[in-house]
């Protein structure tokens, strides 16, 4: 992880910033190894802290490297300013995305004369290239979610209720080692599954509906992200010409990904062979994001991004067709990018799976 701090510095030297403030828990747990849910870090350029309360005193001398521990009663803040690390007038940067307004001016009211400066995707920038023990995790998360898959298919049926389902993926993903849920289970029906982020419902599945699935693993803390749509009985002939439209959308994908590549040049790979089959304003979303320890990591793969995808990157790609009161089409696979080729983590297949 000091490769990973060091990065840290090299970007602050970049931003003319001498101290830097951590304060998002996957952020936390990239740099630091701390898996609490309550905690701030602070870098300079010679010298790291970690501060967290008394409930995850032992856990952090358990997780923690390369900071010195500083443990408190209740303000976080106190600590550093008692230890008087940042000195007047010095350039703090701060996770504009993550730090919420009152811990700010908890900042405001401890440091009066320093410049606070917002920064956006500081981490993430670097955390886009993944190591090898990263991959081995992503790529674990990856088989989970493909076992689990295997598993839920026989609950799938005529009359079940969307909640269930998405019950028996939760139980399901923890039974095989899950560490917990990157984002609540997708379960979206009939109609509904013309709603991309639709939350599953008590409506139970019915002949003639697509049924749109999405949800991860997480292993050692980095999760993966996979979307399976299946037919009850005999689809309407538009879904399942949309069906077939995103499959071989999502092969192109997968199979055009170079490092190198900026996130909407992917992008349009898909959204072309879309437009081509007539389904332009069907694809309403990005075509997938980059995965990690946050589950919607960069880099951004969008009709306007810019991000560039490096050698090791871990993507998901996930064209979608969506008909209003009708249904929807997703499927989303993870993909490792590197300067040999690609390698598919969610090996599932993609055929259009029919149940009676």
């Amino acid at each position: 992880m000091l490769d990973r701090i060091n990065r840290v510095r090299a970007q602050m030297r970049q931003a003319d910033v001498s101290a830097f403030l951590v304060t998002a828990l996957p952020h936390l747990r990239y740099l630091f190894g701390f898996t609490g849910s309550n905690g701030l870090g602070l870098i300079t350029s010679d010298l790291c802290f970690f501060v967290t309360d008394w409930r995850y005193r032992d856990q952090a001398q358990a997780e923690v490297r390369h900071a010195e521990i500083l443990i408190v009663y209740r303000d976080l803040l106190a600590a550093l300013k008692e230890k008087k690390i940042l000195p007047d007038g010095c350039r703090l940067g701060f996770e504009a995305q993550h730090l919420n307004f009152r811990l700010f001016a908890q900042l405001q009211k401890n440091f009066e004369k320093i410049k606070f400066i917002s920064t956006e995707h500081f981490i993430e920038k670097i955390a886009i290239p993944k190591s090898p023990s990263e991959i081995a995790s992503l790529r674990q998360a990856g088989a989970m979610a493909c076992a689990v898959w295997d598993q839920l298919l026989p609950c799938i049926h005529p009359g079940v209720a969307e909640s269930d389902l998405a019950a028996e993926i939760i139980y399901r993903s923890r039974k095989l080692g899950s560490e917990i849920e990157p984002f609540d289970p997708i379960v979206a029906s009939g109609p509904r599954s013309a709603l991309p982020h639709g939350r599953s419902t008590s409506r139970r599945l019915q002949a003639g509906d697509f049924v749109v699935i999405d949800y991860g693993c997480v292993v050692d803390g980095y999760a993966s992200d996979v979307t399976r749509t299946i037919a009850v009985g005999e689809p309407p002939a538009k879904l399942r010409q949309a069906y077939f439209a995103v499959k071989e959308a999502c092969r192109l994908a997968c199979e055009a990904a170079r490092p190198g590549m900026e996130g909407m040049q992917l992008d349009q790979t898909a959204r072309q062979y879309l437009e081509s089959c007539g389904f332009k304003e069907q694809f309403s979303h990005s075509l997938g994001h980059g995965l990690g320890l946050d589950v919607h990591s960069l880099p951004r793969l969008g009709p306007e991004s810019k991000d560039v995808i490096p050698a090791n990157a871990v993507i998901t790609i996930e064209p979608g067709v969506y008909f209003p009161e009708l249904g929807g089409v997703r499927l989303e696979d993870d993909l490792l990018v590197t300067a040999t080729g690609n390698e598919v983590l969610t090996p599932m297949a993609r055929d259009l799976f029919v149940v009676e």
